[in-house]
C-alpha cells in the first residue's frame, strides 16, 4: 500500500530528525509537513522533496491536514503525527501494520500497557472530559482525541471534513466510513514542559466542533432544532392573526376568530419547516419529485396522527392532556423524520474527491 504521511509541526520539536526517521521507517511513503510557521526544520524538509504546507496565522493545523489529504492523489493511507511519540518510526510502522487489516487505526494512550500510566498521569481532567463527552461520536475507540491516527483514504471524502475543526482525527472518527478498527499504544516524548490545559480559544473550538458533529451523526437533532423554530413561528404568527382577525365574521369549520389564524399560522410554519430542512437538515441530499406536496401531506396527515393518539392517551390511558401532548407530540416527531428521511428526501452517493 503507497502512504502519505502527514507530520504537525510543533514548538519543541526537531522537525528535520523527525523527517529522517520517517524517511528511514517508510522510504516509500510521502510526506508532508503542517507548520503554523515555517521554520528550519521545515525549510530542510522542503529541500530534501517534502512538501510544506504553511497554515496562515490564526488558522489550525487542520485545514493543512485536510489539503495534505485532498493532496495526496497516489496513496492508499493517510497517516497522521502530530510530533508528540517518542518512537515515531515505531509508530508510524506499528499503524500501517495494522492498517492491513483495519479502515482506521489510531495511536492510543488507553490501549494497552506501553506508555498508558506515565500518560494517563499527565493528561488533564479538562482532556479526559473531552474524551468522554465524543463518546456517542467514536464509540468504538477509546482515545477519541489522539492526534496520531491512519486511515484508507477511501474511508472519508476530504471535502466532508471542517477545516477548521479542533481535531481532525475525531473529525474523522465521526464523518468516515469504516468497517474495521484499531488501538495501537505509544509513548510520548518527555519534554520536561509544564502540563497546561486547554485555553479559552480551545474550549470553544472544541464545542463547536462537538455541536457540528452531533448534528451531523444524529440527523434527527436538525430535525428537532427545525422544529422548534416551526413552532415559534407557528405561535408567533398565531398571535399576530388573532389580532387581524379578532372581531371579524370570518369562520372556519363553523368557528369565528379563533381557528382561521391557527389554520394560516400552521400552513406558514409547515412551509418554514419544509425550506430549513431542505437547506439544512437534508442539506446535499437529494428531493424525491413534487417533495414539497409530499412534505405538506406528510404534515397534514401526521397531524391528524397527533389529534389521534392525544384522544387515545387522554381517554383511554387516561393521562393528563399535557402529559399525553408531549408523549403523542414525541411519538408522531419520529414518524416524521422516518418519513422525511425515506419518502420526501434520499441521500446522494458521494465519492472521495
Amino acid at each position: 500500500m503507497s502512504a502519505t504521511v502527514i507530520l504537525l509541526a510543533q514548538e519543541g520539536i526537531d522537525e528535520e530528525k523527525l523527517a529522517r526517521q520517517v524517511r528511514q521507517a517508510l522510504p516509500a511513503a510521502g510526506v508532508v509537513f503542517v507548520a503554523g510557521t515555517l521554520g528550519s526544520g521545515g525549510k530542510a524538509s522542503n529541500e530534501s522533496g517534502y512538501r510544506v504546507i504553511q497554515v496562515p496565522n490564526g488558522d489550525r493545523l487542520s485545514s493543512g491536514i485536510v489539503e495534505g489529504i485532498r493532496s495526496s492523489h497516489d496513496s492508499d493511507i493517510i497517516v497522521v503525527v502530530d510530533g508528540g511519540a517518542s518512537d515515531p518510526a515505531q509508530t508510524l510502522q506499528t499503524i500501517i501494520s495494522g492498517l492491513e487489516h483495519s479502515d482506521l487505526v489510531v495511536g492510543s494512550r488507553w490501549a494497552g500497557d506501553k506508555g498508558s500510566s506515565s500518560r494517563r498521569r499527565r493528561t488533564s481532567a479538562i482532556s479526559k472530559l473531552a474524551n468522554i463527552v465524543s463518546i456517542p461520536l467514536a464509540p468504538r475507540v477509546k482515545d477519541r482525541t489522539s492526534g496520531i491516527f491512519g486511515f484508507r483514504k477511501a474511508v472519508v471524502n476530504p471535502a466532508d471534513l471542517d477545516p477548521k475543526a479542533w481535531n481532525m482525527g475525531l473529525e474523522i472518527m465521526t464523518r468516515g466510513h469504516y468497517a474495521a478498527v484499531a488501538e495501537v499504544p505509544y509513548s510520548v516524548v518527555p519534554d520536561g514542559r509544564a502540563q497546561t490545559g486547554p485555553s479559552w480559544k480551545e474550549l470553544v473550538g472544541y464545542t463547536r466542533q462537538l455541536i457540528s458533529l452531533y448534528m451531523s451523526k444524529f440527523q434527527i437533532l436538525n430535525f428537532m432544532v427545525v422544529g422548534g423554530i416551526g413552532y415559534f413561528i407557528n405561535m408567533g404568527a398565531y398571535w399576530l392573526l388573532l389580532r387581524v382577525f379578532k372581531g371579524t365574521e370570518a369562520t372556519f369549520l363553523g368557528q369565528h376568530f379563533y381557528l382561521p389564524p391557527f389554520v394560516l399560522s400552521s400552513l406558514l410554519a409547515i412551509v418554514s419547516n419544509y425550506e430549513l430542512n431542505k437547506v439544512w437538515t437534508f442539506r446535499g441530499w437529494s428531493e424525491h419529485s413534487v417533495g414539497f406536496l409530499r412534505y405538506l401531506s406528510m404534515a397534514l396527515l401526521t397531524l391528524l396522527l397527533d389529534m389521534a393518539a392525544l384522544w387515545a392517551l387522554v381517554d383511554w390511558a387516561k393521562l393528563t392532556p399535557i402529559l399525553a401532548a408531549a408523549v403523542a407530540i414525541a411519538i408522531v416527531f419520529v414518524i416524521r423524520y422516518l418519513i422525511a428521511k425515506r419518502w420526501i428526501w434520499s441521500r446522494k452517493p458521494t465519492s472521495p474527491s
